[in-house]
């Protein structure tokens, strides 16, 4: 069985390796010689190793006692911030956010970075492409928040919708063959959009990817991929440029035609490829509580459900 550490023997630790002298240290923290030696003692049963040994003018810690000092000092550090009144400040605030998404989940935070910036000077925030180890990415904190449309998240994590029910569009460049056919007859069939080829983004986590493929339209199933990538933005402008065609989420649609980068094609409804979804910003339990955590959260929410977010400004 494990001995038990106080945080007065972790202290006297951290004295002692500083003084690395057992009177001067009981000396600084106001103990008796004979109260040290016995904390001594205790820490060697505790980590079986003797952490400090005799030399000339004092003791010299071992090679065990110098690797546990950091491990220590954290230990202590966080105990003192424990007992610390939470004053949080976002203008004093110095932090990296880490989010991981697809890349055209920067739409979600895009209107949110400039306010962020400017009452928090201090903030950055780094986007990367969310991987398929994300639940241990955000358990580790080497991501702070991930932007998905994941339809369920695990236990121990957390997530606030972005847009409730989103749908998807068909979009070509300006000016494609399809737009004259439309304004003919109105709305496209599944067999008029089936006779151009397709471009295609394979997102992750490959998981939910491969799900969402199993319940396409049987139709829209038998479509030409001619191009893949995992970039949204890329794929926009592979579009743009071509005769290809492409199936997007109508946030990135509705942006690609006020920018007047591509057009949406009016297609006939398909039940099953026109499945609604809705965005989510996920998070583990370890960031629930932290206060820049709950304020960045504040701040994206804030900012996409802005009317102004919601007619594409």
């Amino acid at each position: 069985m494990k001995k038990a550490l106080d945080r007065d023997g972790l202290i006297f630790f951290k004295t002692l390796y500083k003084t690395q002298n057992l009177v001067n240290a009981a000396y600084q923290l106001g103990i008796p010689p004979a109260t040290a030696s016995r904390l001594l003692a205790k820490l060697r049963e505790t980590f079986k190793d003797e952490l400090f040994t005799r030399c000339a003018g004092g003791l010299a810690a071992t090679w065990r006692a110098t690797e546990l000092m950091p491990q220590v000092r954290r230990i202590l550090d966080d105990y003192e911030h424990l007992l610390e009144e939470n004053t949080f400040d976002p203008k004093s605030l110095v932090r990296n956010f880490h989010i991981g998404g697809v890349d055209h989940g920067v739409l979600f935070l895009a209107p949110a970075i400039s306010r962020i910036t400017t009452i928090a000077p201090g903030v950055s925030v780094e986007m990367s492409e969310i991987t398929n180890d994300w639940p241990v990415e955000l358990r580790t904190g080497e991501l702070d928040a991930v932007i998905s449309p994941m339809e369920s998240v695990l236990e121990g994590f957390h997530y606030l919708p972005l847009l409730e029910n989103c749908t998807n569009k068909f979009v070509c460049r300006p000016g494609h063959p399809l737009e004259k056919l439309a304004g003919e007859k109105g709305h496209l069939t599944m067999e008029d959009i089936l006779r151009y080829g397709f471009v295609e983004v394979t997102w992750r986590p490959t998981n939910f990817f491969r799900l969402l493929k199993s319940r396409e339209d049987a139709e829209y199933a038998k479509r030409r991929v001619v191009f893949r990538t995992p970039y949204f933005i890329g794929a926009t402008r592979v579009v743009a440029s071509s005769d290809l065609i492409m199936f997007v989420s109508a946030l990135l649609a509705d942006w690609c035609i006020k920018k007047r980068i591509l057009n949406a094609l009016p297609v006939a409804a398909m039940s099953s490829t026109e499945g609604r979804f809705t965005p989510k910003l996920i998070w583990h339990d370890r960031g629930h509580n932290d206060p820049a955590m709950q304020w960045l959260r504040g701040m994206i929410l804030s900012a996409v459900r802005n009317p102004d977010f919601l007619a594409g400004e």
